[in-house]
């Protein structure tokens, strides 16, 4: 979303970016142009929901948990309570509607993982809608928007499977959207209630009048699949090859890669934290490492406890990375990553060789993505503790 507001920004568009704040230490990564920034802060009824906590608890279970269709919805309910908490709080702050409610928007985006953002437009009476998803496609949109839906050879968004499947697996992937639209309808149900104050009641409606449908996918690096006219694929907005290019490297970095001749960065994003992994794991990669003494190794890691890995020379850990110019440096080889779609679009642009190992979510379709064009090679997490 950050991106889509700073391309309007750059075309010179007046752009006011909502923020509601659901977790306080997201709030420094909100890192826009526009100047317009509404901030809605958490008042005392959610601070004492104790949400924050929850969803770091349950970040550390991804490591180790196997999706399953018969638990898979458990394990995303703390992301349920936490979209649900944070519309109630936007709701709640009347300041807030007031603002928006005073300024004459023309067209309005939302991320439709949630109703809350459409049905919170209507609330303003802002007249054009549109829906960016933060991944390829959502099964739940699908249906909503009369967009075809053929889980014979379509991957669902959380699926192990590619569009080459047999019959045990279409019907495994058929379930698996069955599943992701029937949980979206039931969360939807009961997000929509917190509006019948203002008389907004029909979820479906909203989603399927809005204008446009923007989906964070490239037609050449996807699984094929037919769209609808509203639907556009703008994935690759988040990759600007031009500024990675330009981008300097500091003389700490510069040095760390100068030190051997090849380079590897490790990164399994910010949601799970490589701190968290099982050290039976993490001690796994160690040994890996260590059979390549003439390669760096750079690994983000969120600790500074390492006593665990001591004594070797070829690693770097570092809390921060600047991802995308290192990846952009012919000097780093290979890149180790859990396959966020953030990092798999920038390693099909990049042309950087990677392993990915998928935790939770949309990760194993995006691997599976680049896979098939030969750019990576997937492993199983669960292969981490058998290497």
């Amino acid at each position: 979303m950050a991106h889509l507001s700073d391309t309007l920004t750059e075309a010179g568009h007046n752009v006011t970016f909502l923020a509601p704040i659901s977790d306080e230490i997201y709030r420094e990564q909100i890192n826009v142009l526009t100047k317009n920034i509404i901030f809605v802060e958490q008042d005392e009824i959610m601070k004492s929901t104790e949400i924050q906590t929850i969803s770091e608890d349950a970040m550390k279970i991804f490591w180790t948990y196997v999706e399953d269709l018969n638990t898979i919805l458990e394990q995303f309910k703390w992301l349920d309570d936490i979209i649900f908490e944070t519309c109630e709080n936007l709701l709640r702050n009347q300041q807030v509607i007031d603002i928006l409610k005073s300024t004459n928007f023309d067209v309005a985006i939302t991320e439709p993982l949630s109703i809350c953002g459409l049905a919170y437009f209507k609330l303003l009476g802002i007249k054009k809608t549109i829906m960016a998803t933060s991944c390829t496609m959502y099964d739940h949109i699908m249906h909503l928007i009369g967009e075809p839906d053929h889980p014979s050879y379509i991957p669902a968004l959380i699926s192990e499977y590619t569009d080459k499947m047999n019959i045990y697996e279409r019907y495994q992937n058929l379930l698996n959207s069955k599943l992701s639209i029937d949980s979206a309808d039931e969360f939807f149900d009961r997000e929509i209630e917190l509006f019948s104050k203002w008389n907004i009641s029909n979820w479906h409606d909203l989603y399927s009048e809005t204008s446009l449908h923007f989906v964070n996918s490239n037609p050449y690096i996807d699984f094929p699949r037919p769209i609808i006219q509203k639907t556009v694929p703008i994935g690759g907005i988040s990759v600007n090859l031009e500024k990675i290019k330009s981008e300097k490297l500091t003389e700490e970095w510069n040095n760390i890669l100068n030190k051997r001749k090849k380079n590897m960065l490790i990164s399994f994003g910010s949601m799970v934290k490589s701190m968290d992994m099982p050290s039976e794991w993490k001690n796994n990669i160690l040994n890996v490492i260590k059979l390549f003494p003439n390669a760096t190794f750079i690994w983000k890691y969120e600790s500074d406890d390492l006593e665990w890995a001591k004594n070797i020379e070829n690693i770097v850990f570092s809390k921060w990375t600047p991802q995308t110019a290192l990846l952009g440096d012919k000097r780093v080889n290979a890149f180790l990553t859990h396959g966020g779609l953030g990092s798999t679009n920038e390693l099909a642009y990049l042309g950087k060789p990677a392993i990915m190992v998928p935790i939770f979510a949309d990760q194993m379709r995006n691997a599976n993505m680049l896979k098939r064009h030969n750019g990576t090679i997937g492993l199983s997490k669960i292969r981490l503790g058998k290497l």
